[in-house]
């Protein structure tokens, strides 16, 4: 795996999602290596305001002729995430990555992959699924959204699931679309019905990923969760996302993590 670095980046495109969220796909030129649940820090703007840079997880790496293509998901909820929607094509930019650890697809010793996604957690989500219909290996995708309207990308999950012969199931809170509920309640039916589940990895909102913690200790499951913790830094310097693990200690998640595997998290993702 090739280590961080600062990397001169290009606009490629900024296209809308939903009516808050947005794709921005960059191009570089030197390689930009990376698995699914790893992420980047991007700068914002040609300014100084806002200083700190963001962090976004990558929905996908590819490389394009002798170029790469980095592709991002983003929310749009502040100053930051403003600016990055009004790039425009051309823009010039700044992307420290690949940091952080991403996803164990890899050594699975019995059932299935379930892959969890809920809101804007979808993009390392994505990401793992598009890597895993390459490679022919079979998983079941849950994706929930509070409203129909927020679901994304449904077309790219689809034909990922399909070609692993895999379950698509969407939830959303009011069953206006697929199944009433959180994803959460969709996976726990799925294993009482006897499916076999031989690891869980999963990005979304804390009350998501706590109740994926919970369940996946009742029921002694191997699953893995990208934190969503708030970084300023993304190297361990700063200590703003530190998380607890399970021996007490604190460790920053952007060094440590994003994606830690539940039996090392505290008390606090299990109960």
């Amino acid at each position: 795996m090739i280590a961080r670095r600062d990397l001169a980046a290009r606009v490629a495109s900024v296209e809308d999602l939903t009516r808050t969220c947005f794709r921005l796909e960059l191009t570089c030129r030197e390689p930009v290596v990376a698995v699914p649940g790893q992420f980047g820090m991007l700068r914002c703007g040609a300014e100084l305001d806002p200083l700190l840079r963001r962090a976004f997880s990558f929905a996908g790496v590819r490389q394009v002729g002798e170029g790469w293509v980095v592709e991002m998901h983003i929310k749009e909820v502040g100053k930051g995430t403003t600016l990055l929607r009004r790039l425009a094509p051309g823009a010039r930019t700044s992307l420290l990555a690949p940091l952080g650890n991403g996803f164990t697809l890899a050594g699975l010793s019995g059932g299935r992959l379930a892959l969890v996604a809920g809101g804007i957690g979808l993009p390392p989500v994505l990401f793992a699924a598009e890597v895993l219909a390459a490679e022919g290996r079979p998983f079941d995708l849950f994706f929930g959204a509070a409203r129909a309207s927020e679901l994304y990308e449904i077309d790219r999950l689809a034909a990922a699931t399909a070609a692993v012969g895999g379950e698509l199931v969407l939830c959303i809170d009011d069953g206006s679309r697929g199944e009433a509920g959180v994803v959460t309640g969709a996976l726990e039916r799925r294993l009482a019905g006897g499916r076999e589940i031989g690891r869980v990895l999963a990005c979304g909102p804390d009350p998501m990923l706590r109740a994926l913690g919970r369940l996946a200790t009742a029921r002694g499951l191997d699953a893995e969760l990208s934190l969503e913790e708030p970084m300023a830094c993304g190297v361990g310097v700063c200590l703003g996302c530190v998380v607890e693990l399970e021996d007490g200690s604190l460790v920053p998640s952007c060094k440590e993590g994003p994606v830690f595997p539940v039996r090392r998290l505290g008390e606090r993702w299990r109960s």
